[in-house]
């Protein structure tokens, strides 16, 4: 097998420096599996994720895997924040060990690469389980910190995971071929652009209508229509009307769309409140949105200004 290592985290190479600390441990569990071993676009525990796969070598399958993110811009000597794919993993799937002899990736111990940085890879471990590698790279990055609805900016150097390496328990387990892609995925954000595939001014316009048809509907927690909703549970139900498919939580649906200023809000943008972010409504024009509001209250409309404003983000242009 040739011996190329792979990228380092791709997001901190450009001008990218850093991202927001993310909850994306790699292989967490069998279901999470396909986000790193399947090509396509996936939404797993409220996150959406990326995947490419390749051939490495002629017997080893390597799958890039990016997840939507918060991450870390440089513009001149300042910094700010914005939405957009970050790179998160990567992962070979099932090999024989005999196809990585002499690879770096696939034994334990600390080394350096071309570059100057420093390397340490661990196999069969608690960490990695048997018939794993996982190497990590110490790279300096720039991060941020959400406080009271504003960002600081630190730069910090650490130890991050890069890759993960699969070994295959018999030939019959080895994955030599690039796997089936996974079924088209609704509502992906897009980068730079409005926020999701196949969103527009209509759909904006079908979600609000979807909502304000439930006014009056009771407020249940954890649930998302017909019949009762929860704040989430509302934009997830109305948006769905549109053909996308958003988040469950709040605090997720926030890293949805395009982030856009309280002046410059239209029907349909998401509306989020308090911090840490707890509630979401759909702003519908005039000052005013409509959400679950509470067991009391049900789905109403009600003044924009009514709670803490935290933030607000576009689905549709």
């Amino acid at each position: 097998m040739k011996r190329s290592l792979p990228l380092l985290l791709a997001a901190l190479l450009g001008m990218t420096l850093g991202l927001v600390p993310l909850s994306a441990q790699a292989n967490s569990s069998a279901a999470d599996n396909k986000v790193y071993a399947q090509p396509g676009d996936h939404l797993v525990n409220g996150r959406y994720w990326k995947t490419a796969c390749d051939k490495y070598s002629s017997s080893v399958v390597r799958c890039k895997t990016s997840i939507w993110g918060t991450k870390v811009v440089k513009s001149g000597n300042n910094y700010s924040t914005s939405n957009g794919w970050v790179f998160n993993t990567l992962t070979y799937l099932p090999s024989s060990r005999a196809s990585w002899a002499g690879n770096p990736l696939a034994k334990n111990g600390s080394w350096k690469a071309s570059d100057g940085r420093q390397w340490r890879t661990e196999c069969d471990t608690a960490v990695t389980g048997r018939n794993g590698c996982r190497s990590y790279a110490s790279t300096t990055m720039i991060e941020a910190k959400a406080s009271g609805g504003r960002y600081t900016y630190k730069k910090v150097t650490k130890e991050v995971i890069n890759n993960i390496v699969q070994f295959s328990s018999s030939p019959s387990t080895s994955v030599t071929s690039i796997p089936a892609k996974a079924p088209a995925l609704a509502g992906v954000p897009v980068e730079g652009g409005a926020g999701a595939a196949g969103a527009s001014s209509s759909a904006a316009k079908t979600a609000v209508a979807a909502a304000l048809s439930k006014v009056g509907s009771r407020y249940v927690h954890a649930t998302a229509g017909p019949n009762t909703f929860d704040c989430s549970g509302l934009t997830s139900f109305a948006y769905a009307k549109a053909g996308i498919k958003l988040p469950r939580q709040s605090g997720s649906q926030f890293s949805s769309g395009t982030k856009v200023s309280k002046s410059n809000l239209k029907p349909g943008d998401l509306v989020f409140y308090y911090s840490p972010i707890s509630h979401v409504g759909i702003y519908i024009g005039d000052g005013k949105i409509v959400h679950a509001a509470n067991p009391r209250s049900g789905v109403n409309t009600t003044k924009l200004d009514s709670m803490p404003f935290a933030g607000a983000v576009r689905l549709s242009s």
